[in-house]
């Protein structure tokens, strides 16, 4: 973990204010890259990645840490607006369509979110989220999606992103996703986790008693499984960004499936060719 030790840019003196906050701002900035590679650094994974998660009465939430070989400036501006989050959502499996109406640094996002397949938007969930920049900065960059209602009869839906800048070039990221369920949600979801959902599991190690290994399930394994298809969804969209712009969504898709694959105990549901053909025709239906 020494190797990834860094020494902060000092931000110049424009003002006596700035001169006396400008320590504070750098020291929260280095006790975050210190913690986040603490937390990688304690995983399992084989690569700078650790998945977690976290279970109360009423709540869930997930969160993935990892360290991305994209410089942090150019990580920001490719996330930097709604229209970007738009086509990092779309990849996952269960987001059929994604739409924003404005830009700048709040925007509406309006999402679908369906089953497995292709199917008509009216026979997904229409969620109302709100986007928008917390912070963005040369040290530090926060961006938050929120809604009231979150999908299947959730409610308090958020997934926040934060990042800072690493050595060599690399960047530092957290992505957490977190719900609030009720009544109606948990008999649903107790339905899934007694039937289809009975085996899924998710990254995490469960605690307690059991055998080395045994990984998380229930509540913990669904949103650990969901937090990892997102961040797999950045990693897509961000190494896709080089490309000529008419093949980025399918190199998108393709490249988001195949990181999906390295994981195929928690995230293999579909197969390629049925994944692709249902992206296709759900990425038609963004700009008919």
């Amino acid at each position: 973990m020494s190797s990834w030790r860094s020494v902060l840019p000092t931000l110049g003196l424009v003002s006596l204010l700035l001169g006396v906050l400008s320590p504070r701002v750098e020291a929260q900035d280095d006790w975050l890259r210190d913690s986040w590679r603490e937390v990688i650094a304690a995983s399992t994974f084989e690569e700078p990645l650790a998945v977690a998660s976290q279970e109360r009465p009423h709540s869930v939430s997930g969160s993935v840490h990892a360290r991305l070989d994209q410089p942090f400036a150019d990580l920001a501006e490719a996330l930097g607006s709604p229209a970007a989050w738009c086509q990092v959502l779309l990849l996952h499996l269960n987001v059929k369509a994604c739409f924003h109406d404005s830009a700048g640094d709040e925007a509406a996002l309006t999402l679908f979110v369906g089953r497995q397949r292709h199917e008509p938007l009216a026979d997904a969930e229409r969620l109302d989220l709100r986007w928008r920049v917390v912070a963005a900065g040369p040290i530090y960059l926060e961006m938050v999606l929120e809604g009231d209602r979150g999908p299947y009869g959730t409610r308090a839906f958020r997934l926040q992103l934060r990042a800072v800048p690493d050595l060599d070039g690399a960047s530092l990221v957290q992505l957490r996703y977190s719900l609030v369920y009720g009544m109606t949600a948990r008999l649903a979801l107790r339905g899934y986790f007694a039937f289809g959902g009975r085996d899924r599991v998710g990254f995490s190690e469960a605690p307690g008693e059991e055998a080395p290994g045994h990984l998380v399930g229930g509540m913990r394994g669904m949103i650990e499984r969901n937090v990892m298809r997102f961040y797999l969804a950045l990693v897509a969209h961000l190494e896709t960004l080089t490309l000529p712009e008419a093949e980025r969504p399918e190199a998108a898709l393709l490249r988001w499936f195949a990181l999906t694959e390295h994981y195929p105990e928690q995230l293999r549901e579909i197969d390629r060719a049925a994944y692709l053909e249902m992206k296709r025709r759900e990425l038609a239906r963004q700009h008919p």
